[in-house]
């Protein structure tokens, strides 16, 4: 007998649960439209800080960096490198180089393995209207497409 009381009470959860879902799917549905965007023109952006104008999306495409990569070192050197951005006042990282050479640290004739690392920010970035962007340490130039909201 209980058990048919579980079941039962299970189904109307699972009922009640799958028409909780339909409902916040057809309301996200109707709450979300597509937005239009008209391409406008292309920009770089150094490091004078720009803004986003208001009825503008700006598109970031690519980073152009004051240096190469740097080359590996030889013995203990170490490399930590890090290019940035400058968005809405923040500081953020677009790439990152780290490289640690071997050394023979235990005066035992043996080297310790080089750590290598090397990560670069992923594009596009969308920024909306009213962000501020400027190219920070080791970035020249960032690339910017911008286009306009269209209803």
């Amino acid at each position: 007998m209980f058990m048919v009381e579980y079941i039962g009470k299970l189904h109307r959860f699972m009922l009640f649960f799958r028409y909780m879902i339909m409902l916040l799917v057809l309301g996200m549905g109707t709450r979300l439209s597509a937005q239009n965007l008209q391409f406008g023109r292309t920009k770089l952006i150094d490091s004078k800080t720009d803004t986003v104008p208001v009825g503008k999306i700006w598109k970031i495409e690519n980073f152009t960096y004051s240096k190469s990569l740097a080359n590996c070192p030889t013995g203990g050197s170490v490399v930590n490198i890090t290019d940035s951005i400058v968005l809405n006042g923040n500081k953020m990282a677009v790439r990152a180089q780290r490289f640690s050479g071997v050394e023979d640290l235990r005066g035992w004739g043996t080297s310790l393995a080089p750590e290598y690392l090397l990560w670069e920010q992923k594009t596009p970035l969308w920024l909306p209207a009213g962000t501020t962007l400027s190219a920070g340490r080791g970035v020249l130039y960032i690339s910017v497409l911008e286009f306009k909201e269209a209803p």
